[in-house]
């Protein structure tokens, strides 16, 4: 009973209990349970200042330990007593609204709480054990502002490729990637770049983590299915929408449709690369053609700690192991040095690494052969923007920003190297230019298209002076681009069409770990004059084209790099 003194001057809490609003924090009920509360209300606030992802509470028979899990590993914070632990567990559960009595199956709940400085939103999961029951609260702290696409840290490569495939009209995006990955940060941010208050966005979300104004986010659960809830959001009229996870075919097929029919649909998928997102839905029963059609790009994405600033910190080159994980993964790894004498505490916060596909024409073929998941990496290498996660997070060990150590344990076990180059990797092999200089010449690729202007990476690598236009046709070899290169030996009558489809062949068949251009030569079907003929310069897959007057100075290279997709 509330005593009537307390009534006429009721303190903080008991006004809370006397209009029935939800506490801010947890509270006692009295003496017993005044230092329960107080260490849940002091672990969540500690939790949140150290942004920590979620709090593990691990009961066993000697007592509970409790952990925080920041980036993307477990750190200790305290072992309490049964007693106490037992505190803690009845007043979590009053609080997420979870069954005090049911101890025999797993259970989940959410709850809120308020700090001065920040709201916490928490989901509460408890799993039975064989030693007591293990408690994880997932923290999602509503103060933190939603990451802007500009503040999220990617190659200028792949934000220009990112920017452009959300601002198709319709279509489907894929995002994939582990618990964890900051795929939830980089889709708010993209429904941010989008949301210009002229687009009806929907999303619907098993939970839905942070409120977007302006956008209707629709929340998952036992009432309603990703499948019920694309089908409502149709009838909404919207521009975009977000599907929190593709499960089945059902929910997959409502969502190509809508990507075929004006909406653009943003989805994530469970897959270990951008390449197994294709062939996922396509095991699940996707018809490959329609697959195909509405398909825009797939982003595959992980996190990796990253180094704090360090001028003193050292280089050294890789050990043996570490060598053969970049052969394995097809890095080229000669001159490469790598943060020295990193110890665990030199660590501070984490970044994505990306693997980004778009879905042009030469990805759609892929995809339509059915020729596997390396098929579509192949056709992706033509791409500039993508790199697979091994190679990505390499160049960021090479950068300084991680170490190596981390950047294969993020792609030990999964680490697939594409069987076909581009022209600057192959550049970069055959000891032409640095990685560096192939980096700075995409870079520039980006700002020059930006500015209205089209030239391909061997193009700037010559007009820069960095290497020549022979040594950009020899490097071509190797790539996609040579056989459109070979096309121009059919159109002069050197070879035949049953000939190159036969070099191709074989070509193909040895994995592309020689130059097409070397095959024909090695067997005497051309020579190392005709691949100087200056015709070829400026052949362009089906015709030669001369240039224009005023730009004799870098024409040839526009021949050369028009001929190949690959530059």
């Amino acid at each position: 009973e509330i005593p009537w003194s307390a009534v006429l001057r009721p303190d903080t809490r008991l006004r809370e209990v006397i209009t029935m609003r939800e506490p801010d924090l947890f509270f006692n009920t009295g003496t017993h349970d005044r230092a329960a509360a107080e260490y849940l209300n002091d672990m969540f606030s500690r939790a949140a200042v150290r942004r920590a992802a979620d709090i593990h509470m691990l009961y066993e028979a000697e007592g509970t330990t409790i952990q925080y899990g920041i980036s993307g590993s477990l750190h200790w914070v305290d072992h309490i007593d049964h007693n106490f632990a037992k505190q803690l567990d009845e007043k979590l559960r009053a609080r997420a609204n979870i069954a005090a009595s049911d101890r025999h199956k797993p259970l989940d709940g959410r709850l809120r709480l308020k700090f001065p400085d920040r709201a916490v939103d928490v989901r509460v999961s408890i799993l039975p054990t064989l030693t007591g029951q293990k408690i994880v609260c997932r923290l999602m702290d509503n103060t933190a502002s939603v990451a802007s696409l500009d503040e999220i840290e990617m190659t200028p490569m792949a934000r220009s490729c990112l920017e452009d495939i959300l601002q198709e009209p319709n279509g489907l995006f894929l995002v994939c990637g582990p618990t964890g990955s900051g795929k939830s940060t980089t889709l708010y941010a993209a429904l941010q770049h989008l949301n210009n208050g002229k687009r009806n966005i929907l999303t619907l979300e098993q939970p839905v983590e942070k409120g977007l104004p302006g956008l209707t986010q629709v929340n998952i659960n036992q009432h309603i299915s990703f499948a019920e809830g694309l089908r409502a959001a149709l009838r909404q009229a919207p521009h975009v929408i977000l599907v929190g996870e593709i499960r089945d075919v059902e929910t997959a097929m409502i969502a190509i449709q809508a990507a075929n029919t004006g909406h653009l649909v943003v989805a994530t998928v469970h897959a270990n690369n951008s390449a197994m997102a294709i062939t996922r839905l396509l095991d699940m029963g996707v018809d490959v053609q329609t697959l195909a059609d509405a398909l825009r790009g797939v982003l595959s994405q992980r996190l990796v700690e990253i180094l704090r600033p360090d001028p003193e910190r050292g280089t050294r080159a890789p050990t043996e192991a570490e060598v053969d994980w970049m052969e394995v993964a097809g890095i080229h790894h000669a001159g490469l040095k790598f943060p020295a004498g990193v110890q665990e505490t030199d660590y501070e916060g984490r970044m994505p690494v990306m693997e980004l596909i778009r879905a042009d024409a030469a990805v759609r073929a892929a995809m339509l052969a059915m020729s596997g998941e390396m098929a579509v990496f192949n056709a992706a290498m033509r791409q500039s923007q993508f790199e697979t996660m091994a190679q990505a997070v390499t160049r960021m060990a090479a950068a300084g920003l991680t170490s190596i150590e981390k950047a294969m344990q993020l792609d030990r076990a999964e680490a697939l190297a594409p069987e076909t180059k581009r022209v600057g990797q192959v550049l970069v092999e055959l000891g032409h230019i640095t990685p560096e200089e192939a980096y700075a010449a995409a870079v520039r690729q980006i700002e020059l298209r930006k500015g209205g202007k089209v030239r391909r990476l061997g193009q700037i690598l010559v007009e820069e002076g960095i290497c020549t236009a022979r040594e950009v046709i020899r490097a071509v070899g190797y790539t996609q681009g040579a056989p459109e290169l070979v096309r121009y030996f059919i159109t002069t009558g050197k070879v035949s069409a049953d000939l190159a489809k036969e070099m191709e062949t074989r070509w193909r068949q040895e994995r592309t770990s020689c130059s097409l251009f070397d095959l024909y030569i090695d067997h005497k079907h051309l020579t190392e004059e005709d691949f100087n003929e200056p015709s070829l310069l400026f052949f362009n897959g089906r015709r030669v084209v001369r240039p224009a007057a005023d730009d004799a100075g870098t024409g040839v290279v526009t021949g050369v790099v028009g001929t190949a997709a690959a530059l």
